[in-house]
């Protein structure tokens, strides 16, 4: 064999080495790539101290490893982004972020009629609360489509509320004057009704507020009080207040769009098996852990005497009611009450 043909011989080899090696090596090198996230969203959700907070991280973590990593969760709270709460519906609305937790009384001075939920009082036990929020969640859908640009994914549950209170309260007339943190219009409207203030402060303000002596009393689910330590701030935690804040988890409308159908079935399925089944399970421990922890750091529990239930079943119907009729449209307000509220609880309400 000549030498030019030695030549081109061995360059032929060479060659096939090297086409060899890529073959042996590039699909290795495709595989440790990690995938890219096709979808990004934005998640909003009240306070990082807050039980359901884990129920949304797990959902994320569950969506992106359904999707595959197609889809990835940035998740922020309404303190980090320097909000209260009454903003949310036009943060959903114009896409600030692409999903967020909607508490009813944060936006009930905008949309009233979601407020039907979060009458104080209202309703007699956990199973009631329940399929009131069941029965009333398509209507919800409905006006959050309507109103707030949103799709909504699932409908959540946080604990029974009560009175982290400086001074004791254990008649109704122990109420009279009391400077009260409340997060919605229906609690004012309790509140005012027992003979106390009611004052709108933040739930990350709160703290302050009681240890300055700003407020005299804060209302919010025992263990979200618990999370923030006001057993530090207050020594008698009266009540709870028979009342199932409700929350939905709802996606800007055009985010929403933007996600194939296969991701949005995905989004939806584990919002209501994570979101929605796992709050309505864990609702009695949370009451209970946050009645028991708060008395572990020192407070004392006043539950609700009989003179006081009565009290307050009185106000709610006299008067929380009806203003909640008056802000939420009248007639129509009256009408989703009866039709989903009454047959519930008992009792139906004039126009």
């Amino acid at each position: 064999m000549s030498t030019s043909m030695r030549r081109i011989a061995f360059l032929l080899g060479v060659l096939g080495l090297l086409v060899l090696l890529a073959g042996v090596w590039t699909p290795a090198t495709v595989v440790a790539q990690a995938p890219k996230a096709e979808f990004k969203l934005k998640l909003m959700g009240i306070n990082r101290t807050l039980d359901p907070w884990k129920l949304f991280q797990e959902w994320a973590q569950t969506v992106e490893k359904r999707t595959n990593g197609r889809v990835q969760f940035e998740l922020t709270s309404l303190p980090e982004l320097g909000l209260g709460g009454a903003e949310t519906i036009r943060i959903v609305k114009t896409g600030v972020v692409d999903v967020a937790e909607i508490y009813g009384g944060y936006v009930a001075g905008e949309l009233p009629m979601v407020e039907i939920l979060e009458l104080p009082g209202i309703f007699p036990d956990a199973q009631t609360a329940k399929k009131a929020v069941l029965a009333w969640k398509p209507h919800e859908t409905k006006i959050l489509d309507q109103k707030a640009n949103a799709v909504l994914l699932a409908m959540a549950l946080y604990p029974d509320q009560a009175f982290f209170s400086k001074r004791a309260v254990r008649k109704p007339a122990d109420f009279k004057g009391l400077k009260t943190r409340v997060h919605s219009v229906a609690l004012a409207s309790l509140v005012a009704g027992l003979g106390g203030e009611p004052l709108t402060v933040p739930f990350a303000e709160t703290y302050t507020a009681l240890e300055r002596g700003t407020l005299d009393a804060g209302i919010t689910g025992t263990k979200p009080g618990f999370g923030l330590r006001w057993y530090e701030v207050s020594k008698y935690l009266v009540g709870p207040i028979s009342m199932r804040p409700h929350v939905a988890l709802s996606i800007n409308k055009n985010s929403w769009r933007r996600l194939p159908p296969d991701v949005q079935q995905i989004l939806k399925e584990e919002a209501e098996r994570i979101v929605e089944g796992k709050a309505f399970d864990a609702i009695e421990v949370w009451n209970k852990e946050g009645i028991d922890k708060n008395v572990e750091k020192g407070m004392e529990h006043i539950p609700f005497s009989p003179e006081t239930l009565a009290a307050i079943k009185d106000v709610l119907r006299t008067k929380v009611v009806p203003d909640w009729v008056k802000r939420a449209g009248g007639a129509e307000a009256a009408r989703n009450f009866n039709e989903v509220i009454a047959p519930l609880v008992g009792f139906t309400v004039n126009p």
